[in-house]
């Protein structure tokens, strides 16, 4: 006839005894985190197959500072149930063989157990990931006026280069191009006058 007890177990005591129902031959089953009005408790279901017994190990009083000892060295099935409990109840387990380090579930709060809808998981992930395009613009943005600070500074110590004097000839080439664009008679008038200076300086120079 199968039955179903329940026997509380002090935390102290907790991994002797599973080892001990592991040497018997029970079976683990699973285990649960329940919040009574004080405090929370962890049951550990266990299943005799001889006796046709469930047996439930009931650790009173876990707060967050407990440390609960993992049985994944003995029960290896039991590792999705503490990593259950840890991120839904904030459940502390010391020595687990698997570790999901708190991302067995997505979770919108922190414990107790508040798991996100799919939606709110896309907005998060869409939220993150604009932000750190925003994050590399920014970053982007600050590297250019950087290069664009340090080539100023370089460009304000080095002075321009002067143009290079012309010769007689080139001048003489340019001022002819401004005459032609002028009206003809205004031009022969400035051709006069350019003759009569070039004539005074050749006369200032022999007499020298």
């Amino acid at each position: 006839m199968y039955t179903v007890e329940f026997v509380e177990c002090p935390l102290g005591d907790l991994l002797t005894r599973v080892q001990s129902l592991k040497h018997e031959g029970l079976r683990f089953v699973q285990l649960f985190a329940e919040k009574p009005e004080a405090g929370m408790d962890l049951v550990y279901t266990f299943y005799d197959v001889v006796n046709d017994n469930a047996l439930n190990l009931v650790v009173n009083g876990i707060t967050e500072e407990s440390e609960v000892p993992s049985i994944q060295g003995l029960y290896f099935a039991a590792f999705s149930y503490e990593n259950e409990a840890h991120d839904l109840y904030g459940v502390n387990f010391v020595n687990m063989q698997l570790d999901f380090g708190g991302h067995f579930f997505n979770v919108g709060i922190d414990a107790p157990m508040a798991i996100i809808s799919p939606e709110q998981k896309a907005a998060r992930e869409k939220a993150a990931k604009v932000k750190a395009a925003a994050a590399a613009k920014a970053a982007k943005a600050a590297k250019e006026a950087a290069a664009k600070a340090a080539a100023g500074d370089g460009a304000a110590e080095k002075p321009a280069a002067k143009p290079a004097a012309l010769t007689e000839e080139e001048r003489a080439k340019k001022m002819e191009a401004k005459l032609a664009a002028m009206d003809p008679e205004k031009a022969a008038k400035v051709r006069a006058a350019l003759a009569a200076q070039a004539a005074k300086k050749a006369a200032q120079k022999d007499g020298e």
